[in-house]
């Protein structure tokens, strides 16, 4: 990436898309330092006029309209409908704009790898949204270097009618599919799902298992159509397991604290079915609990911080579009896999026992 050390301060901004993703954008911009939020851009001008009043810049219908006004900016928050992203990025690229294009970077791969060739043909930064990267409990598992074997994730919460222009997997999913990459580093080697629709066109409840080149297993469970909000990661290394809640923000480790030749005396009584004699062992004396250790903060935030720093700097963002392309690509063929799925039903509808 180029980055433009020239950017005068403080930097100017925009945000593409008026809705829920775009206000906290602007929200978090127009309270930087060196950092200026001069518009809001949406086809709904009456809709960006209302959110740009509330951060005090101007509205925008186009934003060919923002490139040729005196408020220019040098980067951009794509919070669109993920339809419109390669359509925006189209726009805003080849006039030397950064991007931070919100998740999922497009609703297919072809449009994901145009974006980011696209970005680099012309020096500009592009970052990805997927702010749970920057989850208080993901920076923290980070500095503890974990190998994973096995994943397990859980990420349910009730329908909000928000993202409904896309599946719970590059709704819901995706999220996921990019943190335990960034964690297991290894190519996709085979996919297996199933999904339902329930209520909209797309799948609104969807299960894939994900195993990677390096041996990694990973199960992914997804659904918009929960009582609850529940978004959970458990993860088992050689060295250690981990369950963390990013809902509540905290997790727990746990590592083996006995030496070999404890652990080795175990599995011989157990081998030999002397069980009776290690009922008095308190298997916490093997064990150690670890709290982890969570610095409280605002994903949004600290993404957008590293967005602008990349800009100014010209340093790779912690979210690439390479990285972007990837989620979506392994997010496709879920889809795939869903839609190869058959279900065998009885004659009342339901699934065949």
């Amino acid at each position: 990436m180029v980055g433009d050390t020239n950017i005068p301060k403080p930097m100017r901004v925009a945000v593409a898309g008026a809705g829920r993703m775009g206000r906290h954008h602007a929200r978090i911009y127009a309270g930087m330092k060196d950092v200026q939020l001069v518009g809001i851009i949406d086809p709904d001008l009456p809709r960006a006029a209302q959110l740009a009043g509330d951060f005090g810049c101007k509205a925008y219908a186009d934003p060919q309209e923002l490139i040729s006004s005196p408020d220019r900016p040098a980067a951009v928050t794509i919070a669109a409908p993920t339809i419109y992203h390669r359509q925006i990025a189209e726009v805003l690229l080849p006039q030397k704009i950064s991007l931070l294009i919100e998740k999922p970077l497009a609703p297919a791969l072809e449009d994901a790898r145009a974006i980011t060739t696209l970005a680099a043909e012309n020096g500009c930064v592009l970052q990805v949204g997927h702010s749970e990267r920057f989850n208080p409990v993901v920076q923290a598992l980070k500095a503890h270097h974990l190998a994973p074997q096995f994943v397990e994730v859980h990420r349910i919460s009730p329908m909000t009618f928000r993202s409904i222009d896309v599946g719970v997997v590059l709704d819901l999913m995706i999220h996921d599919i990019d943190i335990v990459h960034h964690f297991v580093r290894s190519p996709v080697k085979s996919v297996a799902a199933v999904g339902v629709s329930v209520i909209g066109k797309y799948e609104d409840v969807a299960n894939a298992r994900i195993v990677f080149g390096n041996g990694c297993v990973a199960n992914f469970t997804a659904s918009r159509l929960a009582l609850k909000t529940e978004r959970k990661m458990r993860l088992f290394s050689p060295s250690a397991y981990v369950s963390v809640d990013y809902h509540k923000k905290s997790g727990v480790i746990i590592r083996r604290t006995a030496n070999q030749q404890q652990l080795e005396l175990v599995q011989q009584k157990i081998a030999a079915g002397e069980v009776a004699e290690l009922t008095d062992l308190n298997y916490t004396d093997l064990v150690n609990y670890e709290q982890l250790q969570v610095q409280d903060h605002e994903p949004l935030r600290l993404e957008i911080e590293s967005f602008i720093h990349a800009v100014r700097t010209g340093s790779p963002p912690p979210v690439t579009g390479e990285d972007g392309c990837f989620a979506v690509d392994v997010a496709t063929r879920i889809m795939e896999s869903i839609a190869e799925h058959e279900w065998q039903t009885t004659p009342t509808g339901l699934p065949a026992k």
